[in-house]
């Protein structure tokens, strides 16, 4: 086997990537206010009101800018549900340490932040058959802001995901979503989205997303994403450009990654390993891959396998110890393969013409 000397991609370098990619998303503030832990929070009532424009330039609904929810505290909030319908369009829910056994809806900005103090942690556990959040805001323009907070649905759930994504800007931090099974942990159906620093685990799929419309983005930076049916799976009818960067992706049930949609998918700086089908699956309809610095180790099936033409760009990869063969292609649309080390797959006899085709 030939081994190629390849650029890595430097914590310097992954971090002005994914810099540049989180700019471009809103985050609330909470600005103007007394602190706790450095994190700005306000009694229930002790607010001041908003009745200036919301999203979309309309007038919201008057409420405190801050509210501490407590399940087991003596204050007025023991929901988070109630925290949210209360709260100005805007403004912040610090959730402190507990279970809550509730489904939230989110239909407007908000900011919600779980304890980061010691503690059992902040958990949201969804009833039998309901998501364990939704966002569906009324305005497109709406952002929200979600972390250090745990997910866990049901088992056997019938909801569609356990965090369900439907519009607007939205961002998951610091987070644990643990799906139902048979339901994706996450689904994104639109907007903009970033999951950044989160666990994903025990879906159908970790991260499903199907974006129809061709101006939604989604980020996926820096989360471990495990024991899942299929770790991340972009669908054959999203056409929104997707940025997936600098995750683990491993121990799921079938493959790390799944393309199969319109839009760019850009698979950059990730550690795919030990999953029981292929690293990274390019499908059907998957005609702008980058598949650049990508740890892609010891899966079950193929390092890369594209069961169809493919146009893209796969290059400065580790494929080293898969099952199956290095870069799988049929006769057909072939992406550019250059300058991969590629090493010990089983399922590669190197012949002449992958040897020159970069494949082993």
């Amino acid at each position: 086997m030939n081994r190629v000397e390849t650029k890595k991609l430097t914590p310097q370098r992954f971090g002005a990537v994914a810099a540049f990619m989180a700019g471009a998303l809103l985050v609330a503030d909470a600005a103007n206010a007394q602190t706790l832990g450095g994190f700005p929070i306000r009694e229930p009532g002790a607010g001041a009101s908003s009745g200036g424009s919301g999203s979309g330039g309309k007038t919201t609904k008057k409420g405190p800018l801050q509210i501490i929810v407590d399940v087991n505290g003596p204050g007025p909030y023991k929901t988070i549900s109630k925290a949210i319908d209360d709260v100005a369009e805007g403004g912040v829910v610090y959730v402190m340490h507990g279970t809550y056994n509730e489904s939230l809806t989110l239909n407007k900005s908000v900011f919600i932040q779980g304890d980061r103090g010691p503690g059992s942690g902040v958990e949201i556990s969804a009833p039998m058959n309901a998501p364990c959040l939704k966002f569906d805001p009324k305005q497109s323009t709406a952002h929200a802001v979600v972390a250090n907070v745990q997910f866990a649905s049901k088992i056997n759930s019938g909801a569609d995901a356990c965090v369900d994504i439907h519009q607007g800007v939205f961002t998951l931090k610091e987070s644990d979503v643990l799906g139902s099974g048979v339901r994706p942990a996450v689904k994104i159906s639109g907007g903009t989205v970033m999951l950044e620093k989160n666990r994903v685990s025990a879906g159908s799929e970790g991260i499903f997303v199907e974006q129809t419309h061709s101006l939604s983005q989604s980020f996926i930076i820096d989360n471990k994403i495990l024991q899942n049916k299929v770790g991340i799976d972009i669908a054959s009818g999203s056409r929104s450009d997707v940025v997936v960067a600098g995750n683990e992706i491993f121990d799921n049930l079938d493959s790390g990654v799944k393309s199969s949609g319109y839009g760019a998918a850009k698979l950059i700086g990730n550690k795919i390993r030990n999953n029981k089908g292929s690293g990274i699956i390019l499908d059907k309809y998957a005609k702008l891959s980058l598949v650049r610095y990508n740890e892609i180790v010891q899966n079950s099936g193929d390092g890369v396998a594209i069961p169809f033409g493919v146009n893209g760009v796969i290059e400065d990869n580790d494929i080293v110890g898969n099952d199956g063969k290095a870069i799988f292609m049929r006769e057909g649309l072939e992406p550019k393969v250059t300058n991969n080390i590629i090493q010990n797959n089983g399922g590669d006899k190197c012949s002449r013409r992958d040897r020159k085709k970069g494949r082993c």
